[in-house]
């Protein structure tokens, strides 16, 4: 008790940030970010906002590249929404591993402050990574939880919704596996 009272408080608090940062996981960006490239085959199943509320699932390719110049990836979706109907998707991906973030934005648009999701959990090696923010759902604003894990070519992105209380439910979750034959 004695050391805590003549260290100064500005002192004080760095070691307390160092002694905490040492028993967190070192996550490794480079490894985290080359298991999510690649070709990926799967499905995005959603919760829809319309009545009944039932849960919907689509068929889903998706492509992931390193983005030209940038340590992000860039996302490209493309879902079986029905007979001759195909809906693309593009998003831009950060991981920012010193912030304890994510960014994840539509492609070719600036990011905004509700694109942003801050670390909550890490497994030891990265594997399972939990984001938590602030968004709109549904038009109403909403914390946001996104699980993302990867594990033996598969991987999974869970997003999780809550505007009334302490409990989320259930927005969507893609299901991939790497695209056989991919390069």
């Amino acid at each position: 008790m004695r050391l805590i009272r003549i260290l100064p408080p500005a002192l004080l608090a760095a070691f307390i940030a160092l002694a905490g940062s040492a028993a967190e996981p070192s996550l490794d960006f480079a490894r985290i970010y080359a298991s999510w490239t690649g070709q990926w085959a799967g499905v995005l199943e959603y919760r829809d906002y319309q009545p009944p509320h039932g849960r919907v699932a689509l068929p889903t390719t998706l492509s992931v590249t390193p983005a030209p110049g940038a340590p992000a990836l860039i996302l490209r979706f493309v879902y079986d929404d029905g007979p001759h109907k195909t809906v693309k998707s593009n998003s831009r991906l950060t991981l920012d591993l010193i912030a304890r973030s994510l960014t994840w934005s539509d492609e070719g648009k600036p990011a905004t402050a509700e694109d942003t999701f801050t670390l909550t959990e890490a497994s030891a090696n990265g594997d399972r990574l939990v984001f938590s923010g602030e968004a709109m759902d549904d038009n109403k604003p909403s914390r946001v939880r996104y699980t993302i894990t990867t594990a033996a070519g598969v991987w999974r992105i869970l997003k999780e919704t809550t505007s009334d209380g302490p409990t989320f439910s259930f927005r969507h979750e893609y299901r991939f596996t790497h695209a056989v034959g991919a390069p």
